[in-house]
């Protein structure tokens, strides 16, 4: 018996050291000099995941720390969160594994994109909230496989970046954010807009051009679908559409009031020289700005102007001198300060 029992107290001794010897490992800080960020990319497996944090920490014997994040996985279940990571020489190597299974050290930002934004102002605006890559934002928003795959046949995702509120990773990789706006449109325009377009005769491309001038000349919900009927009779008409921010959006001064030069510039976005809809959206209009492209207010206006009173909202007109005497209107009530 005494060999067995030698042979068990040797085992028992082994099984002591080794799991010292593992809680030495895990207790251990990272070897790091200073605070790292580390980005895990969304469906990396086990091994890519934990293989790249351990790079990026300089964390010791890296494949040890696969294994015992197998083993965890199969005896729980558990799954791995992506996203960024931030670590520090105040971390140890089993907070390595925990962040990497609990998302604690993830960074997670709410970006609220606005209705009537451009491809760059939503760049910009992701860049300042979320601190995403605004030139490869661009960059995968002009993507021809991107769009492809997403039904696009323009040279850019202008008009099909959905303005909603999202969860955003704090630096999450581009091409997963304009993904992310690009398949939130797509599945809102199939609910509900898919439909209504066919029966107008109008492609999903047309839709949204439609939809971003509205957007911009009008923030009021209730005058979006007497705009649109502007737009769609002076469209039957054969009538030049003369919409302002289609000319701001060529020449890059939204928000800004045209002089009458601008007004005369070649370009196809040019609306005041160029009958019809202009080439594409204009902006990335929301879902009350499609749905009014869709459904237009029936009336027999043809014109419209701003009221100067500061209210965002317009004077609807019949004719050209009824529009010519709205105009007069609000110079005399509000003249222009010299």
């Amino acid at each position: 018996m005494r060999p067995l029992r030698w042979i068990l107290l040797g085992g028992a001794a082994a099984i002591a050291l080794s799991a010292g010897a593992l809680l030495y490992y895990l207790s251990r800080p990272l070897p790091l000099p200073e605070p790292v960020e580390c980005w895990v990319a969304p469906g990396s497996s086990i091994s890519q995941a934990v293989r790249t944090t351990a790079h990026c920490c300089r964390a010791d014997a890296p494949e040890l720390l696969v294994l015992l994040a197998r083993v965890y996985a199969t005896l729980s279940g558990a799954q791995l969160y992506a996203g960024p990571y931030r670590f520090g020489p105040e971390h140890r190597h089993w907070q390595l594994l925990y962040a990497l299974f609990s998302g604690k050290q993830v960074a997670r930002v709410w970006v609220t994109i606005p209705e009537g934004l451009t491809l760059w102002q939503i760049a910009s605006l992701l860049a300042q909230r979320a601190g995403v890559d605004s030139a490869e934002f661009v960059r995968w928003a002009h993507t021809p496989a991107l769009l492809q795959e997403f039904g696009i046949s323009a040279a850019s995702a202008e008009g099909y970046l959905f303005p909603s509120t999202y969860e955003l990773f704090w630096r999450h990789r581009a091409e997963d954010v304009v993904r992310r706006l690009l398949r939130a449109q797509q599945q809102l325009w199939a609910a509900r807009f898919d439909s209504l377009a066919r029966q107008r005769g109008l492609s999903r491309h047309e839709a949204l051009t439609l939809a971003s001038i509205i957007e911009a000349e009008t923030p009021h919900p209730d005058e979006r679908r007497r705009v649109s009927g502007v737009l769609y009779n002076r469209l039957r008409r054969g009538l030049p559409l003369q919409a302002d921010p289609t000319v701001a959006y060529a020449l890059g001064k939204s928000g800004t009031l045209l002089s009458r030069q601008d007004l005369r510039v070649e370009h196809p976005y040019n609306t005041y020289r160029v009958r019809g809809l202009p080439p594409g959206p204009i902006n990335n209009p929301g879902a009350d700005a499609i749905s009014a492209a869709l459904e237009p207010e029936e009336h027999d206006y043809l014109y419209f102007v701003l009221r100067r009173d500061g209210s965002r909202r317009h004077i609807f007109s019949r004719s050209y001198k009824e529009h010519l005497q709205a105009i007069a209107s609000q110079q005399r009530t509000y003249p222009a300060t010299p």
